[in-house]
């Protein structure tokens, strides 16, 4: 009877010692197919990645094909009404007037033009865009291009 609750005893510590441990017992080939998941994984997160630059990337050509185009509207409309001329007054009364939402065609279409502008600037800026070429709106484009061409005409 001493001896079969020795051996009782003994069992009894070794097997509680197996069961309290909290590590699990890992086998050399799950090692090998974990690094291979993480590997994909990996992979898996890299071109998530890349895909989220590409979709980044394709709003930003947009919404910079969009400002650029406001933004050659916007001039070229001035340029080519008022500024090939010289027209300094004509150019301050519509850029007064489409500053004060006036309705008539020209004044709406620069607005419009405006609005679009600052929409996509909006846009880019959130998506975090590369638009240094945009650093200056339209219509301040056109008041540094009213002061050029004022001080040439006071020379």
């Amino acid at each position: 009877m001493g001896i079969n609750f020795f051996y009782l005893a003994v069992v009894s510590i070794l097997l509680s010692g197996c069961f309290t441990k909290s590590e699990p017992i890992i086998l050399p080939e799950s090692i090998s197919v974990r690094k291979q998941i993480d590997k994909i994984d990996s992979k898996k997160e890299e071109i998530q990645i890349q895909e989220e630059n590409k979709q980044k990337q394709k709003k930003c050509e947009e919404y910079t094909k969009m400002m650029r185009h406001a933004v050659n509207y916007i001039v070229t409309e001035f340029e080519e009404g008022y500024f090939i001329q010289k027209d300094i007054v004509g150019a301050k009364a519509q850029l007064f007037l489409i500053k004060n939402q006036s309705q008539n065609l020209f004044a709406k279409n620069i607005n419009d033009a405006n609005s679009s502008y600052n929409k996509y600037y909006k846009l880019a800026k959130e998506a975090k865009c590369d638009f240094k070429f945009f650093e200056i709106s339209p219509l301040d484009k056109v008041e540094n291009t009213m002061k050029v061409l004022e001080n040439e005409s006071s020379l």
